[in-house]
């Protein structure tokens, strides 16, 4: 959820750089009705949600520049919006701890022409070093690759260096929106 520290300081970080932000919480682990679906039938879910939260925000006002922030389950909406809608030529995507496992996210990210930054562990179960250099490769997109961090981007029993990732990737994020 949007409270967990990737997203969390992603957010307060774009609201330090004057943007103006969406944020999208997906209860899903809430529902049983999500839960009891088969995994189209999520993605189905997934998808219209993301796709009615993007319209909303265009029909309110029109952006030159808009940077999308999603972490894992939200890499899958990133992709979907990006490659169905139509959206503004200066669009930066942050993809933190994307779901590389996922053929359907890996094809929609390689169409995606915008710049792209992926932020993942290697110790993340969604990693795999041969997509990550496939889709580096289709979209010239910028890594930031986090030794022995899991899918939360924590280093298993050492809270300091967990901090300093996390120090890290804030950086990184901020470097790469400002160009």
């Amino acid at each position: 959820n949007c409270q967990m520290p990737l997203l969390f300081y992603s957010l307060n970080l774009m609201l330090s750089l004057k943007a103006d932000v969406l944020t999208v919480e997906y209860a899903y682990n809430r529902s049983r009705d999500f839960k009891v679906l088969d995994e189209d039938g999520r993605t189905r879910w997934l998808t219209t949600d993301v796709q009615s939260a993007y319209q909303a925000l265009n029909g309110h006002r029109s952006y030159k520049k808009i940077t999308f922030i999603g972490k894992s389950l939200g890499t899958k909406a990133m992709g979907h919006v990006l490659a169905n809608e139509a959206i503004p030529a200066a669009v930066n995507a942050v993809w933190l701890t994307p779901l590389l496992k996922d053929e359907s996210l890996r094809e929609q990210i390689k169409k995606y022409t915008g710049r792209s930054l992926f932020v993942i562990g290697t110790a993340d179960p969604h990693h795999d070093a041969g997509y990550m250099k496939e889709i580096q490769e289709a979209t010239k997109g910028y890594v930031l690759l986090i030794e022995e961090a899991d899918h939360l981007l924590n280093v298993k029993d050492d809270v300091k260096r967990s901090i300093q990732e996390l120090e890290k990737v804030m950086d990184g994020i901020k470097v790469f929106v400002n160009g």
